[in-house]
């Protein structure tokens, strides 16, 4: 039986959130029907069994009552997956992870920055400029093929959020403010873990800036430069607790390909953690199997 999820008081008009949710679950049925098409590649567990991705999704919309939030809506889908004991729901608790990384979004610029050099960049974080106005803090630098890109990094810790023209606007004026002293930047670039609204994107096109977002540019959008070489965050470990990730951040470890590699003494040393309380994490590691994504 599918847990149900209470309905909120009901509100006098359709908002936006309600909205939203609505979106998104119409995102998550279109995922699942894309994952069940994949599963020849991706899922020995579900042995070619493409009943179970449309099953879930109705149990989902059954569980799902008026007034849930997004981040309800993924937990509870995320819970059946988990429940079905199958590598999708890694994948699909990706954004859940992504957002877990808050609620400051320090640790989101260092994951992009950590991304970003998996993909052959030359990454620094947090820099001071001067500006020709002000003095301005740049999120991530990023440098390759001789050209170099100022990133501003927009993150939310909760789903139904946008990055929308204002700061499309701003990041731009900041860039310019940035060349107009001198400062050798060859584009501006927005990094965020949720969406970005079509007038921003019309906006940066005309600008000529870039976009990297949940679900844009196609190819090239978050999910897909994680997914492309398996660049997940730590936090899509159930077993992370909150203390672990920020002391993993702190030594610069943000992939669970890079925690994978660490030995458990060294896990113990930087975790504050003795090797007894570190067991779950370490078999939740061992049954984690990174392989690159087929289309």
């Amino acid at each position: 039986m599918s847990p149900v999820i209470k309905a909120r008081p009901a509100q006098a008009a359709y908002s936006k959130l309600e909205h939203r949710q609505e979106e998104e679950l119409f995102e998550y049925a279109q995922w699942t029907r894309k994952e069940s098409r994949k599963l020849d590649d991706r899922s020995g567990v579900l042995e070619r069994n493409h009943e179970l991705a449309g099953r879930l999704a109705g149990q989902v919309e059954a569980g799902i009552q008026d007034g849930a939030t997004t981040g309800e809506v993924y937990k509870l889908a995320f819970k059946l997956l988990a429940e079905n004991d199958t590598p999708s729901a890694t994948r699909f608790g990706l954004k859940l992870a992504i957002m877990r990384l808050g609620p400051t979004g320090f640790p989101f610029e260092k994951y992009v920055s950590e991304i970003l050099r998996e993909h052959g960049y030359k990454t620094s974080i947090n820099q001071y400029l001067d500006g020709m106005c002000v003095e301005h803090e740049v999120d991530v630098i990023a440098e390759k093929d001789g050209l170099r890109y100022m990133i501003e990094c927009k993150y939310h810790n909760q789903g139904g959020f946008t990055t929308g023209l204002k700061e499309a606007l701003y990041t731009w004026a900041r860039y310019q403010d940035l060349c107009e002293a001198g400062q050798e930047f060859h584009c501006a670039w927005i990094f965020t873990n949720t969406k970005c609204s079509t007038t921003a994107i019309k906006y940066g096109d005309g600008k000529g800036m870039k976009f990297t977002s949940w679900g844009h540019p196609p190819g090239e959008s978050l999910q897909e430069l994680i997914e492309s070489d398996c660049l997940y965050p730590i936090t899509i470990l159930r077993t992370v607790t909150e203390d672990m990730k920020n002391r993993l951040a702190d030594h610069g470890i943000m992939l669970v390909k890079d925690l994978k590699k660490l030995a458990p003494e060294r896990l113990s040393n930087v975790t504050g953690r003795p090797a007894r309380k570190l067991e779950p994490l370490l078999n939740e590691l061992k049954e984690i199997t990174l392989e690159k994504q087929k289309d």
